[in-house]
């Protein structure tokens, strides 16, 4: 039985090294690499590598005016299955984690921003199959998850979005938990009906900014990874 107290630390002993993980910390100064990253832009859209705030080496998903949009989404996919993980297959677990912090959030559109996993690599908040964290309309970090019935979403305290923190999906068998720097937060189950998805799903970041905005918001991301694993 996992708990909330340290269930995180334990999953990452128990997670095999040997299946295909991604560690990205964006040490390569020609940019961001094509063969991991595909990056989406519209209109002033701008999605680049920065070195502006060491010791964090980064991506920065931006725009310059209302309407734009960046999307940084990872071109190879991962097995998010928690209501098919059982006894007769390999895959256990998914993790995936980032550090990420926010500029100008008021100038994000919160109906279509997106963190996290998604089946399509053209996801938004508004997409079926995704699991990850939004904004909420009062630009307040939710999780969601959504099968493409239906979407669960939920708070996840409340964190200083403009300060780094540690965000974390962990996908196991019928539960789909959010962390917060290490702190579990939400935890979404297929035995209270909450909608998690079953598909192989892209790491994904998707910014626009809002309609009637300035076009200043921003989404830092730092170091992340995904890694799936065996839970024995």
């Amino acid at each position: 039985m996992i708990d909330r107290i340290g269930s995180l630390e334990r999953i990452k002993e128990l997670v095999s090294a040997g299946l295909p993980y991604l560690v990205e910390t964006w040490q390569d100064v020609l940019g961001i690499d094509p063969t991991v990253w595909t990056t989406v832009l519209t209109a002033g859209g701008t999605v680049v590598r920065s070195i502006a705030e060491e010791p964090y080496q980064k991506v920065i998903l931006a725009g310059a005016a209302a309407g734009d949009a960046a999307r940084l989404h990872t071109v190879h996919e991962w097995q998010l299955a928690p209501d098919t993980w059982g006894a007769n297959t390999f895959n256990k677990i998914l993790i995936a984690e980032w550090e990420a912090r926010f500029a100008n959030i008021t100038e994000i559109d919160n109906a279509t921003f997106f963190m996290g996993l998604s089946a399509i690599a053209l996801a938004t908040r508004a997409s079926p199959n995704i699991a990850g964290f939004i904004l909420n309309g009062a630009d307040v970090l939710n999780s969601i998850t959504d099968d493409g019935v239906g979407e669960t979403a939920k708070a996840v305290g409340a964190p200083v979005l403009t300060t780094y923190h540690k965000y974390t999906i962990v996908a196991y068998n019928a539960i789909i938990e959010f962390y917060v720097d290490e702190q579990l937060q939400a935890r979404h189950t297929t035995t209270d009906g909450e909608d998690l998805p079953d598909v192989n799903a892209h790491g994904q970041f998707y910014l626009l900014q809002e309609a009637l905005g300035a076009g200043t918001g921003e989404l830092h991301i730092a170091t992340n990874s995904i890694r799936p694993g065996e839970i024995l």
